[in-house]
């Protein structure tokens, strides 16, 4: 360790602030206790049984009614509004967690929502096409809304679906809560606050990022980035494990280590990094134009064909190779181009992979399944290597 990091590490050990986020992070929450604090299933659990009007809670009808007002106020809900919330009797409503994997479906006498939450995950597969179709066919008599929760309120990715779906955001969630504690608290037992105080905890602190403890990490932060930057780069966990043995897979397979990090291993043939153009405008330390790209994270593993942000003649003579290849697609991202990937289903938290010959032969199955192409591409850029700018 270098003198200038012992000097920093020092630093941030007897910097006051450092006690006080411990204190305010080992503050008891139910839900910290469970592990739930981002735990999509977790979210969704809570907040249908916040929904349902006969859960243990006591609150009847009163979240679902408010929740309801602010999805019946959405332009695309063309059989209600927020004002006629009171012409419908919720107290029969039903909530399901999981109905079709739908996340929560509320199912009235005279309407069904369904409502998809996103937590710490994205859409995929058109699956919000596919849970549309479902309501469609199991429920052709009710009148439907869909709903679409993240941690932003962003839109789905598909523009139909996005003209389907009334987007609202964990911000929403927040104020409902806040309401209901602050209106309703004398009618709720001791118990059930304390549960309710602690998911608005959770929400502020890890999804709506407002909690002090959230400012006071912000500030050492700030005050100790390089500390704090060697802290995380060092951190004992599985993935680091699984970093050193995929990156000296790679060099044992005869290629050449480039830009890495946690989570990527990027390397060229020995051929293509002498050649590649630096010419990368920020992103990858050495500004590299195209590398390989092994992306891998606890239950995945993809390797990647990916072009740089940067010189635009470089990057459109690159992305006449990979569009070339086999299998090549669409390119994914706006500024990081992406035609070729081949990913793989792996969870390197199973036992099978506290082996480190088991998580060797699959690095070295991934690049020998793909080592003709990647030697298609070295000779292709090999062939026009004189067409780059420096």
């Amino acid at each position: 360790m270098n003198e200038n990091i012992k000097t920093e590490l020092s630093n941030l050990v007897k910097d006051p602030k450092l006690e006080e986020l411990s204190l305010s992070l080992h503050t008891p929450n139910f839900f910290s206790i469970l592990n739930a604090t981002k735990a999509e299933i977790k979210h969704s659990n809570f907040l249908a049984w916040l929904m349902s009007p006969n859960e243990s809670h006591n609150l009847n009808t009163i979240f679902l009614k408010w929740f309801l007002k602010d999805i019946l106020s959405s332009d695309k809900v063309d059989w209600a509004n927020e004002f006629s919330i009171e012409s419908f009797n919720l107290h029969n409503v039903k909530v399901y967690r999981e109905w079709h994997n739908i996340d929560i479906l509320i199912k009235h006498e005279e309407f069904v929502i369904a409502i998809e939450n996103k937590v710490d995950s994205s859409e995929h597969s058109r699956q919000l096409k596919r849970y549309t179709d479902i309501i469609n066919d199991s429920f052709p008599d009710l009148k439907k809304a869909f709903v679409f929760l993240t941690i932003d309120g962003i839109n789905p990715k598909n523009e139909d679906d996005a003209n389907k779906y009334i987007s609202i955001d964990y911000g929403l969630i927040k104020s409902l809560i806040e309401i209901v504690l602050s209106v309703y608290k004398n009618s709720l037992s001791q118990r059930i606050q304390y549960y309710i105080e602690d998911y608005l905890l959770i929400l502020n602190r890890y999804i709506m990022k407002e909690h002090e403890s959230v400012e006071l990490a912000q500030q050492l932060y700030n005050n100790h980035r390089e500390a704090i930057d060697f802290i995380i780069e060092n951190i004992p966990d599985k993935i680091a494990e699984v970093r050193e043995i995929i990156e000296e897979t790679i060099v044992e397979e005869g290629y050449v280590l480039e830009t890495c990090n946690k989570y990527y291993a990027r390397f060229l043939t020995k051929n293509l990094s002498p050649i590649i153009p630096k010419t990368g405008a920020w992103g990858w330390k050495n500004n590299e134009s195209f590398l390989f790209e092994i992306a891998y994270w606890e239950k995945g593993l993809s390797l990647k064909f990916v072009i740089s942000p940067g010189n635009e003649k470089n990057r459109e003579i690159l992305a006449d190779i990979i569009k070339s290849l086999p299998n090549s697609k669409k390119a994914s991202g706006k500024k990081w181009w992406t035609f070729y990937s081949d990913a793989r289903k792996v969870n390197f938290t199973n036992d099978k992979y506290e082996d480190k010959d088991e998580i060797k032969a699959l690095i070295q199955k991934l690049i020998r399944e793909n080592k003709t192409v990647i030697e298609q591409v070295q000779n292709s850029i090999i062939a026009v290597k004189n067409k780059f700018e420096k």
